[in-house]
C-alpha cells in the first residue's frame, strides 16, 4: 500500500519519540500512549493499537494519543479505521491536531489518484498544522490543487503498447532512441543464474518493428548485468549501468561503448570525474556524446537521488556537476532526458507540484540558466510512478510501465504538440565516399556555427560510410567540415551539400599537389594582422587536418580584395598569413611542413573579377605543396 512514505518521513517533522509536554493529565494514559509509541517505533503496529484505544477511555481528549492511533491505522492500510479515528477526535482534540490527521488523509487520497476526495478534505483545512514542515505542506496543498484541476482538464493522449515482438520478456524497459529510429532498451530475463539484464536494439521498418537482437557481445554479458543505457542521437556513442563490477568505484556506476569500424568497443568505467563511491544511473546523452545527464545518490545534493551532469572536452568527462536547485529537489529526481535540440530537457521528480509519485516535467536551458519546470499534466502523469521517457524527432514519446498483471512493458504515446520542444529539428543523414571510387568512407565531421566560434555536432561515418546528425536549424548558417587520413579537407555549407535521392553526398577527394582549402572565414581586424576570435574554429580544424596527415606540406597563401592600395594590400596579405602560420606552429604543427607568402589583391577568386570589393576575395587559403 502506498502510504506516505512523502508525507510521513518528509512532510511531518514531528518525532513522536521525542514529543514533549503531551496534551493529557492522566498519568495511566501517558503510560499506554508511551508503551504504544515504543511499538511503534518498531513497527509492532497490531500491539501498539489496543494500547491506545485503552488510553483513550482514560482520557478522549488525549490529541497525540489520536494522532499516532490515526497513523498507525494508515500505516497498516485500514483507512476507514483512520477515517473513523478523525471523526472522533475532532470535537475532542485541538484544531491543530484536527488538521494534521485531515491533511495526512487528503494526501493519502491524493497519492492514490483520488483528488476529488483529497481537494473536499484540503479544503477543510484552516489554521495551525500540527508538527509539520511548512515548505512541504504548501507543496502538497498546491499538488492536490494542480491533481484537481489538471484531471478535470486532461489531455488527449493515445497510449499504445508496443506489439509482442518488441515486447518479448518478462521486464523490459528504459527505451532510448537514434535520430534515426533505432531503440535500444534494457530487456531482463530469468536464466540458471538468475535474473540478468542485457541490452538490446530494435527499429522500426516499414510500419513493423523487428525482433531486439543484442546491442552487442562487447557489451553484454554473461556473469554481469548491463542496466539503463542512453545512445546518443547518431548512433555511435552509448552509455550504460554496470553494477558491482571489479573496476567500479560504488555499488553503481556508468560505463560507455563507442562504435568504431563496425563493432562495439569494450566498455569502458567513465571514472572518478563522472562515478562516485555512491549509486550512479540512469545516464542521458547529448545527440553528439559530448553531455552527459546522470542520476546518483551521491552527497553534495539536495535530497536522496539528484540530476548530475558532465561534458566530454579534449576526449575526457569533466567533474559532475549538480544541476541545481532549480533541477532537483529535496526529494528523488530521476530519469533525466536531454532532447536532441541540446535545450529541451525532461525528467522525474517526487518533490514538485504533481499528481502523486514520480511525475514528468519539462524545462529549458537558457543563458539565464534552466527555466522553472513544466508539469506535464494529466493524463500523461498520474498518481502512479512516471520514469524512463524517451522522444523521438517526430514527436513520439517511448517509456516503460507495468501492466494489470505485474510485466514491465514497452509503450509510446504521441506528444501534444505543446508539450514538444519550441523548435523543430531534421535529420541529416548522408554518405561519405571516395570522389573516385565512389567507395565509402569513414571520415570525422563537424558542424560548425562560425558566428559563435563552436563546434555544434562532432560525429563520423561509419565504415560503409553512412552518417546523421541533427542540426539545430537547417536554414542556420552552418558550415560542415570533413576530414579523414590520405584526404583533401572538406569544407561546404549545411544548405550546399549535394543530395542524391533521401541522402546528402559527400564526396573526398584523396590528397594530391596542388589541392587547395579556401578559409575566407579567418577574419582578421579592420587593416589588421590580428586574428579575431571567429578565426580560431577554422583553425582548429586545419590544425586537425594537418595533425591527422603528417606528411603534408602547406602553403599559407594571404589574399586581399582590391580596396586601397596595391602594395598595401600586398604586405597586409603577407602579415596575415604569417599570422595564420604562427597559430599553427604554437598549435604544435613542425616549420618544416608550412610555408607562406601574400598575394595580395593579385588573385581574385573567379568571377569576382569585376568586383574589386568582394568580400568573398578577402581569404586564407591553404594549398598542398608536397606529401
Amino acid at each position: 500500500m502506498r502510504y506516505l512514505i512523502f508525507l510521513l518521513v518528509t512532510v511531518l517533522s514531528v518525532n513522536f519519540a521525542l514529543a514533549q509536554n503531551l496534551h493529557s493529565k492522566s498519568k495511566k494514559a501517558i503510560q499506554l500512549y508511551k508503551q504504544a509509541r515504543e511499538l511503534d517505533s518498531v513497527g509492532n503496529y497490531f500491539q501498539s493499537e489496543p494500547l491506545l484505544m485503552e488510553a483513550l477511555k482514560k482520557d478522549k481528549s488525549f490529541d497525540e494519543a489520536y494522532l499516532l492511533l490515526f497513523t498507525i491505522r494508515m500505516k497498516k492500510g485500514d483507512v476507514n479505521g483512520a477515517d473513523r479515528a478523525l471523526q472522533v477526535a475532532t470535537p475532542n482534540v485541538e484544531t491543530s491536531f484536527k488538521n494534521r490527521m485531515t491533511l495526512e488523509l487528503a494526501t493519502f487520497f491524493w497519492s492514490n489518484g483520488r483528488y476529488e476526495d483529497a481537494l473536499t478534505l484540503k479544503n477543510e483545512v484552516t489554521g495551525e498544522i500540527y508538527g509539520t514542515d511548512k515548505k512541504a505542506m504548501q507543496l502538497v496543498m498546491e499538488s492536490i490543487d494542480f491533481a484537481t484541476e489538471s484531471k478535470r482538464a486532461p489531455l488527449k493522449v493515445n497510449f499504445q503498447e508496443l506489439p509482442n515482438t518488441v515486447n518479448i520478456f518478462p521486464s523490459q524497459y528504459f527505451p532510448t532512441l537514434t535520430a534515426n529510429g533505432q531503440m535500444v532498451f534494457t530487456g531482463r530475463s530469468r536464466g540458471r543464474r538468475g535474473e540478468n539484464e542485457d541490452l538490446f536494439i530494435t527499429e522500426l521498418k516499414n510500419g513493423k518493428w523487428v525482433d531486439p537482437r543484442p546491442l552487442s557481445d562487447s557489451i553484454n554479458t554473461v556473469q554481469l548485468n548491463e542496466g539503463t543505457a542512453s545512445i546518443s542521437a547518431d548512433g555511435l556513442s552509448v552509455v550504460f549501468t554496470g553494477c558491482n563490477r571489479p573496476e567500479g568505484q560504488g555499488s553503481c556506476d556508468l560505463y560507455a561503448s563507442y562504435f568504431l569500424d563496425g563493432e562495439w568497443t569494450k566498455p569502458q568505467n567513465l571514472g572518478e570525474t563522472v562515478n562516485s563511491e555512491h549509486w550512479d544511473s540512469q545516464p542521458s546523452l547529448s545527440q553528439d556524446g559530448r553531455q552527459l545527464f546522470f542520476v546518483s545518490m551521491r552527497p553534495g545534493g539536495f535530497g536522496g537521488q539528484d540530476l548530475w551532469m558532465s561534458h566530454k572536452i579534449d576526449n575526457k568527462w569533466t567533474k559532475a556537476q549538480n544541476m541545481g536547485s532549480t533541477i532537483n529537489t529535496r526529494l528523488d529526481d530521476c530519469s533525466p532526458f536531454i532532447h536532441p535540440d541540446g535545450e529541451t530537457f525532461f525528467y522525474a521528480s517526487r518533490g514538485k507540484v504533481g499528481l502523486g509519485g514520480y511525475d514528468l516535467y519539462k524545462t529549458r536551458i537558457t543563458d539565464d540558466g534552466w527555466l522553472e519546470p513544466q508539469n506535464l499534466g494529466f493524463p500523461i502523469n498520474t498518481f502512479e510512478n512516471q520514469v524512463g521517457y524517451t522522444l523521438s524527432l517526430d514527436g513520439w514519446a517511448y517509456y516503460s510501465d507495468n501492466n494489470l498483471l505485474g510485466q514491465t512493458k514497452l509503450y509510446r504515446f504521441k506528444m501534444p504538440e505543446s508539450l514538444l520542444p519550441e523548435r523543430k529539428l531534421n535529420l541529416f543523414a548522408g554518405l561519405v565516399k571516395d570522389s573516385k571510387t565512389g567507395e565509402p568512407l569513414s571520415a570525422d565531421i563537424y558542424l560548425t556555427d562560425l558566428n559563435r566560434d563552436s563546434t555544434v555536432v562532432s560525429t563520423y561515418s561509419k565504415r560503409n560510410g553512412t552518417f546523421n546528425f541533427i542540426p539545430p536549424d537547417l536554414k542556420k548558417d552552418y558550415m560542415v567540415y570533413t576530414q579523414k587520413t590520405g584526404y583533401n579537407l572538406y569544407k561546404a555549407p549545411l544548405n550546399g551539400i549535394e543530395k542524391v535521392g533521401e541522402q546528402y553526398l559527400i564526396e573526398l577527394k584523396p590528397l594530391a599537389i596542388g589541392d587547395k582549402v579556401v578559409l575566407n572565414n579567418i577574419l582578421f581586424e579592420l587593416n589588421s594582422a590580428k586574428l579575431d576570435a571567429k578565426a580560431r574554429k577554422e583553425l582548429q580544424i586545419a590544425t586537425t587536418f594537418l595533425k591527422e596527415n603528417t606528411g603534408v606540406k602547406i602553403e599559407i597563401g594571404g589574399h586581399t580584395d582590391a580596396v586601397g592600395e596595391a602594395s598595401y594590400n600586398l604586405s597586409l596579405s603577407e602579415s596575415r598569413a604569417k599570422a595564420v602560420y604562427d597559430y599553427l606552429l604554437n598549435q604544435g604543427v613542425l616549420a618544416a611542413r608550412l610555408a607562406y607568402k601574400g598575394y595580395g589583391e593579385g588573385v581574385p577568386i573567379e568571377g569576382t573579377e569585376s568586383d574589386d570589393k568582394s568580400a568573398l576575395n578577402r581569404r586564407i587559403e591553404l594549398i598542398v605543396i608536397n606529401f
